[in-house]
């Protein structure tokens, strides 16, 4: 592939994959008051993994799918695990129902604000999710003919900021500070 073709590819993926989710999950924290430095730390690590997961997944596809071609699993060792699983699943439900809290004596729950660790950490799970996102793992089938690291991040990258271009614009306002011109304007816009 020539470098537009796969630039239109990263692109179009982005758009494909666009995601508000990030930017509403960034919102009712920044409404509660947390510090713009906790926003910013969601927002690297989760794209710092995004990138990372794409790079390895993007190394390890054609091996996986190599080893899931000659991959041979008997029938009964199918159904066994299929069997262990749905038991699995019907002990914990049942569990659960057992269990279960009655709701007359819920206490009341304290609010808690969102410390670095705590975003930090769903900015971890944010970026490894990623590999839910179909356009996500089409850029990965597209990074694992290519081969060069540094191209390889450049792909992730570029598609981390197309497809949450909400969460940039959310983050960019923040990092200008809330008295800037551009959240001013945005505040004044959304007031008319």
């Amino acid at each position: 592939m020539n470098a537009w073709a796969i630039t239109g590819s990263v692109v179009g993926l982005g758009i494909a994959g666009l995601d508000p989710l990030g930017a509403l999950m960034v919102m009712p924290a920044v409404m509660a008051g947390v510090r713009r430095h906790v926003v910013m730390l969601f927002f690297t690590t989760a794209a710092f993994f995004t990138i990372a997961t794409g790079v390895l997944l993007g190394e390890s596809v054609q091996y996986v799918v190599s080893w899931l071609e000659n991959l041979t699993v008997p029938v009964s060792v199918r159904l066994a695990v299929q069997i262990v699983t749905a038991a699995g699943l019907g002990w914990w439900a049942i569990y659960r129902w057992i269990h279960r809290k009655d709701p007359k004596q819920e206490k009341k729950s304290k609010t808690v604000l969102v410390g670095p660790m705590a975003m930090s950490l769903a900015g971890t799970f944010w970026g490894v999710s990623a590999v839910t996102d179909p356009s996500f793992l089409a850029l990965a089938a597209i990074d694992s003919r290519i081969g060069n690291l540094l191209v390889s991040v450049a792909l992730y990258l570029g598609w981390f900021v197309v497809s949450q271009a909400p969460l940039c614009a959310v983050v960019l306002a923040l990092a200008a500070g809330r008295d800037s011109a551009p959240v001013r304007r945005s505040l004044a816009l959304a007031s008319v």
